[in-house]
């Protein structure tokens, strides 16, 4: 069974600005749909915090099997891919330490 989930943000500030920003590129130099763009934003958003919070060793290697297989099958045939790769060499040379959350 597929997951299905709806997201709507509301953007302020500079984070708006930034979106503004896109949407005028988007508009001027492409074709892909609003959605279609958003979804894209937000899959790189998802991927590249999970990365970090494994490279941050706040996700037991347990839990990280999946989620790795996931990732692979969403990027592999992208220019997200090669995004995935350095975020991955990039989190792995931090030593993958645990983050006390408490100091």
């Amino acid at each position: 069974m597929d997951k299905i989930f709806k997201v709507e943000v509301t953007l302020s500030g500079e984070l708006a600005e930034l979106y503004e920003q896109l949407l005028l590129e988007v508009a001027a130099k492409s074709v892909i749909s609003l959605s279609e763009m958003n979804r894209t934003l937000l899959q790189t958003g998802v991927v590249q915090h999970l990365l970090m919070l494994q490279g941050m060793g706040l996700i037991q290697k347990e839990g990280q099997g999946r989620q790795q297989v996931l990732i692979d099958l969403l990027s592999r045939d992208t220019l997200m891919w090669e995004l995935v790769q350095l975020a991955r060499k990039y989190w792995r040379s931090k030593g993958g330490g645990l983050v006390n959350l408490q100091a």
